[in-house]
């Protein structure tokens, strides 16, 4: 029936993708230099972007994901380092932990020519990338890009400066080389290791003197863990880490936090588990996750930091091929006349381009079209004329079978192009379902449809059509018989348009042939029946007597079409928060009272009162699009809807009762509103700082001290530093602090007196600061504009 074909065509599709439904992917590759010289080196960059809002995965794998692989090619004499990712995102779906990178991604390595390269000639390097493109689907995509590198006399000019330091910047320092652990290491137990032999990782982390990192479990959720993260190697097999014992140190209302300083040592045992597994070297690609702070409370910024980690396999088995990331190949060197395939001017390079690609077989898909087409029969609307037109096609036949047959075939084909119809229509465009516009039509038009189900409105064709096609299909022969194909589907519209204008919608976000050949399927599978009875009429003895079980199987059938349509809020809920679900929700609020007026037009009804009733229902949607959706307001992100006047009325609107009403931050606002005569605290944060949650906790929200800052007209703001900002960093350090807790009191009319307060805050502290500030005395009232 259309709802189990809705449901099911939908989860298929939105779970597996299809061959348009992934993002947009590309690759660019670009050289710090415009030409290389023998035996010289240069830095290649690997620009990846990812279509918001998917990811792809880093090449270390954690509990779920694929890791994203790079293949260069190019002549022989040229080396390709490692190729080095920035730093990776945590994240987590259903539980399950991985490592991602989204939007604009550029990775490093080092390429080296051989000194018996000879210039004049044209080195061109090709890379081809493939990963898993995941949102609420996962597909396959890959990309690839080219780049001719000139080979000159001596090493060509820089280019590309500030792509190449802006990737650096990203990258994950050297382990050895990390902020705060400087000569840190980690390295295999044993350079050899054989199959079951007990092993380890050991790392050992210097934490730089007065300075400590959060424990693995630092006993404060908001606070960033000390973790490693280990590529994957099948057939290695790790156990739980092993770490000191941790030092715990009370915060003041937050709790015992967990520390590590001094020298770190923390041991990752594994063992070879696999009887197969190759001998030979092994690499091991390895992250490590820490936040330091100084034991007098400031907190740096969580940092990043990797290593590899090499040991031989010593098994009895071969030696597999050495893995590589690079194929030499001769026809790579081409002529300086050749046509490039990328230029080496700055910021210039050909890029490779690929959407997702099917990870569901078609046969199956057609499947499904063809067992949904084959269910609508059992509608309560088309179930009854089964008989009625096999019994017509007898009596039109007479004794000849195969004319019956011939009749059969022509009502099929009446039935078919009613289903072309809707593919062609599904082809006009092409919707990308990972927008919210589009799972908000789709899970209307779900909706919508279920109400149908229900009885609160059916679908009817206009009177004169039918009449007109009623008229067609009365002749005899095979033309009637068409038209009575064409007749019977559109009489069954009021069961079978739920499944249809699903079927259209999420169709348009599908290839044109794809979305074609489904309807062709579902035509068919409505079609067969018809087909076999008109090939043996005694069949019909075993079709169900109609009767209301069919009523109750097609409301019974509106709440899938309603479950799916809860799915799509799910989704909707991760693109747009809650209130773009809460105001969807209000939205079909709308639709149904619009659906339930026009369920109320009979058929008795003069005109007027139809297109008085559809009008009426139509402004019902009109109006109630236009309030729900304007009532949702997205998060604002930009910095520049701050004012003075937007954080003075912020703070009023909010209030002191529940917290400190902390507005938004914008450089140069605090200045401002001092200027204008407001006292300002700022309050330089992050949810991974243990101090500055210890701060606000014991001196900034309690009631008294809440109390003081709303008599004294304090206008509280929040500069959150959670997520790394190079510009908000160096504001903090102009006030001789390396990092967060920073705070910061602006008096009233002395934006320049600004008072730094110490790290660690105490009521008596703030207290005696605010008094020196004084109390706000606004020369105009900003939320009024008045004196």
């Amino acid at each position: 029936m259309n709802a189990v074909t809705a449901l099911l065509s939908a989860w298929l599709f939105l779970q597996a993708g299809s061959p348009t439904a992934g993002p947009k992917f590309e690759a660019r590759l670009l050289a710090d230099r415009a030409a290389l010289a023998p035996g010289g080196s240069a830095t290649l960059a690997l620009e990846l972007k990812v279509e918001e809002p998917w990811h792809i995965y880093d090449p270390i794998v954690l509990q779920t994901g694929f890791p994203t692989t790079v293949e260069f090619t190019g002549p022989p004499g040229l080396t390709i380092g490692p190729l080095r990712f920035p730093v990776p995102t945590l994240d987590e779906a259903a539980g399950l932990e991985y490592l991602e990178h989204a939007g604009r991604i550029v990775c490093l390595a080092e390429l080296h020519l051989d000194e018996t390269a000879k210039p004049g000639r044209v080195a061109r390097i090709t890379a081809t990338v493939d990963a898993l493109a995941c949102t609420e689907s996962c597909v396959p995509v890959s990309a690839s890009a080219a780049l001719d590198l000139r080979v000159a006399g001596e090493i060509g000019a820089a280019v590309n400066e500030k792509l190449f330091e802006e990737a650096r910047a990203a990258l994950p320092q050297p382990l050895a080389e990390a902020p705060y652990i400087k000569g840190s290491r980690i390295s295999a137990s044993s350079a050899k290791i054989g199959i079951a032999q007990p092993a380890e990782l050991v790392a050992l982390i210097k934490v730089q003197e007065e300075h400590h990192i959060q424990d693995r479990n630092p006993g404060v959720d908001s606070l960033v863990p000390a973790r490693f993260y280990v590529e994957k190697v099948d057939g290695l097999t790790f156990a739980e880490e092993r770490w000191p014992e941790a030092h715990e140190r009370e915060m003041p209302n937050i709790g015992k936090v967990r520390e590590q300083s001094g020298e770190v040592q923390i041991r990752l045992p594994f063992q070879i588990t696999d009887q197969e597994f190759p001998a030979g070297p092994v690499t091991l690609r390895v992250l490590f996750q820490y936040q330091c702070c100084l034991d007098s409370g400031q907190c740096y910024a969580p940092e990043m930091a990797s290593a590899t980690v090499t040991f031989v396999a010593d098994t009895p088995n071969e030696a597999a091929e050495p893995a590589t990331h690079y194929t030499a190949d001769a026809a790579s060197w081409v002529d300086a006349g050749a046509p490039p395939t990328a230029a080496t001017a700055e910021d210039d390079a050909t890029s490779g381009t690929s959407a997702g690609r099917s990870t569901t077989s078609l046969p199956l898909v057609l499947l499904f079209g063809f067992l949904g087409g084959l269910i609508l029969n059992v509608t309560p609307c088309v179930l009854p004329v089964i008989s009625i037109k096999i019994v017509s096609f007898i009596q039109q036949g007479g004794e000849d079978p195969k004319r019956v047959f011939r009749l059969g075939l022509a009502f099929c084909a009446g039935i078919m192009v009613w289903f072309w119809a809707f593919g062609v229509l599904s082809g006009i465009g092409q919707l990308p379902w990972q927008y919210p516009a589009v799972i908000i039509a789709l899970g209307s038009v779900l909706f919508i449809f279920s109400l149908s189900l229900f009885g609160v409105f059916e679908i009817v064709l206009p009177g004169s059509a039918a009449g007109k096609l009623d008229e067609a299909s009365s002749r005899e022969g095979y033309s009637g018989a068409f038209f009575k194909g064409l007749l019977a589907t559109l009489l069954g519209t009021a069961c079978t348009a739920p499944f249809l204008a699903t079927a259209l919608v999420y169709a348009a976000t599908q290839a044109f042939l794809v979305s074609f050949l489904v309807f062709s399927a579902a035509g068919l599978g409505m079609c067969s029946p018809y087909l076999l009875l008109a090939a043996n009429p005694a069949w019909m003895k075993f079709i169900p007597k109609p009767g209301p079980w069919m009523v109750t199987f097609k409301q019974a059938m509106g709440f899938i079409l309603l479950g799916t349509a809860v799915w799509l809020l799910l989704i909707l809920g991760r693109q747009t928060g809650a209130d773009g679900v809460v105001w969807t929700v209000a939205f079909w609020g709308f639709l149904g009272m619009a659906a339930w007026m026009i369920g109320k037009i009979r058929l008795t009804w003069e005109a007027t009162g139809r297109l008085t009733t559809w009008a009426g229902a139509l402004a019902i949607v009109g109006l109630g699009g236009a309030f729900s959706f304007h009532m949702y307001e997205p998060p604002k992100r930009q910095v520049h809807d701050i004012t003075p006047a937007s954080v003075v009325a912020y703070v009023r609107a909010q209030g002191w009762d529940d917290g400190v009403p902390w507005a938004p931050y914008r450089e140069g606002v605090p200045e401002e509103l001092a200027s204008l005569g407001y006292t300002v605290y700022v309050d330089y944060t992050a949810t991974w700082c243990a101090t500055c949650l210890a701060n606000k906790a014991a001196v900034l929200e309690p009631a008294s001290m809440r109390a003081r800052m709303r008599e004294m007209g304090v206008i509280p703001v929040k500069a959150d530093f959670t997520n790394r900002d190079s510009a908000m960093l160096e504001r903090i350090k102009a006030f001789g602090r390396p990092s967060v807790p920073l705070n910061l009191i602006y008096p009233a009319g002395r934006p320049e007196d600004v008072i730094t307060l110490p790290v660690i805050l105490t009521p008596g502290i703030v207290t005696a600061d605010l008094d020196r500030a004084g109390p706000s005395h606004p020369k105009v009232d900003l939320v009024r504009n008045q004196p």
